[in-house]
């Protein structure tokens, strides 16, 4: 049935069901812009002329509406509420990619968080993360179509990062004018709040939902922000609607993160979930000697064997081991027995205990030799900027505290400032390889702190 003909039905019926002066103001404008079937139900994308409309109808109507939209079509149905002025503005997207050839897209700001070295090619694969490795290759070579969204889950430190950035990467080196788009749900989050502020909706809307490929990390950081939730939610939707690929990764599967939306559970679990576990041994052994291989260095199989062995963390616990291997390398001449090796690996032990901002805050005074006061002080110096960031950053990674809490550490500096400090150390984590290299050194510093200490 043509979708002008099935809207005019339903609004028929909804006008016998509510009072003239009721479907006047609410459904009169209203009109069809999408009609798709799936295996197990009809989506309907209605569209309004404001946003006042759209919500009145959808917190007072939308459940009458989809049940009398599946009573008409015979099937359960989805209705899905989006607005525009124009009947034509919104036209159906096909895939992404058709066939070998891409489609040619319209220009626009390209995501600049992609890192580059992060590839299929040197992504290390084993059993904890072959599936998702896997499928993560299907997407780049066909997204939009099949594991449309994917969802990557999985311990910090385990490569879901990695995958993400290579499905980006590989798109983009396919189709140069594809619009992808890299972000945490951090990001995300603090976009919208400044959008609110500054009034730009709908500059931040035309921005992730005018996306090819929208890559989201950290989901779990939505957690609890309802008003984040629900413009995810739209987005998702219109995404997803318009066959735009969506891949998400979280710490945990989504039903286990907890003050999340159910509809918003429901719609990641639409896709293909892949786990991602920490590396065994023969992986982990394969994860050092590709790492060393990229840095020019070179362990003996000893060595690798017992970082590997020692090492019960992630592959994150494993290259901050290798970096400081390097550093004392380079001091020593390249000298480095296996005792040394030792000696790292049981500095990097975390022991299961977890940082606290004392221990932080400590290590990062150590690293850049300055005092806790330096960092809450007033100064403008460089030195003491970056350490402050490093700082923020730290606290908000490890230990995930509210951004109010890190400002009284940093002297009662305000939220935006914190936000603006841990965008910027993440951006050069991603671009910058010896920043990434000293963040891993003041991580190493965290437990044990004032044995390292002594021994330096």
């Amino acid at each position: 049935m043509e979708a002008k003909k099935i809207w005019a039905k339903i609004l028929s019926e909804i006008k016998r069901h509510v009072s003239a002066s009721t479907f006047k103001t609410w459904f009169a404008g209203s009109f069809i812009v999408e009609y798709k079937k799936t295996a197990v139900k009809s989506v309907l994308i209605i569209a309004f002329k404001n946003n006042f409309l759209k919500e009145q109808v959808e917190k007072r109507y939308l459940p009458q509406v989809a049940k009398i939209a599946s009573r008409e079509l015979g099937e359960p149905t989805e209705i899905l509420l989006i607005v525009t002025q124009k009947q034509n503005q919104i036209k159906e997207k096909g895939p992404i990619f058709s066939g070998v050839a891409p489609l040619q897209f319209l220009k626009t700001r390209q995501a600049n968080d992609l890192k580059s070295d992060h590839t299929f090619d040197n992504f290390v694969v084993g059993n904890s993360n072959n599936l998702a490795y896997l499928v993560a290759k299907q997407v780049s070579e066909n997204p939009g179509t099949n594991y449309n969204p994917l969802l990557f889950f999985g311990p910090t430190g385990v490569g879901k990062t990695h995958l993400l950035q290579a499905i980006g990467n590989a798109i983009k080196k396919r189709a140069i004018e594809a619009k992808i788009l890299y972000a945490s749900a951090e990001k995300f989050t603090n976009d919208y709040l400044e959008s609110l502020s500054f009034k730009t909706q709908a500059s931040f809307r035309a921005r992730y939902r005018g996306s090819d490929v929208l890559l989201v990390d950290d989901i779990q950081f939505l957690a609890g922000k309802e008003s984040t939730q629900e413009e995810f939610f739209y987005t998702f939707n219109e995404l997803y609607l318009a066959n735009r690929q969506i891949v998400i990764a979280a710490d945990r599967h989504p039903k286990e993160l907890g003050k999340l939306k159910e509809r918003l559970v429901s719609r990641f679990l639409q896709g293909m979930v892949a786990d991602i576990a920490p590396p065994d041994f023969e992986m982990k052994m394969a994860i050092l000697k590709t790492k060393c291989k990229e840095r020019g260095m070179s362990l003996d199989d000893e060595s690798i064997s017992y970082i590997a062995n020692t090492c019960f963390g992630s592959a994150r616990e494993l290259e901050g081991v290798l970096i400081s291997t390097f550093s004392l390398a380079k001091l020593s001449g390249n000298k480095v027995d296996l005792a040394k090796i030792k000696l790292i690996v049981e500095r990097n032990q975390t022991n299961n205990q977890k940082a606290t901002p004392q221990t932080i805050i400590e290590a990062v005074c150590s690293y850049f030799n300055v005092k806790p006061s330096d960092l809450s002080s007033p100064s403008r110096k460089s030195n003491l900027v970056f350490a402050r960031q490093i700082l923020m950053y730290l606290l908000r990674k490890e230990l995930q505290l509210p951004l109010s809490a890190i400002g009284q550490f940093v002297g009662g500096r305000d939220h935006s400032t914190i936000i603006h400090g841990v965008e910027k150390v993440e951006k050069d984590v991603l671009s910058n390889q010896p920043r990434k290299d000293e963040v891993l050194r003041i991580r190493s510093l965290f437990n044990n702190y004032r044995e390292v200490i002594g021994k330096t």
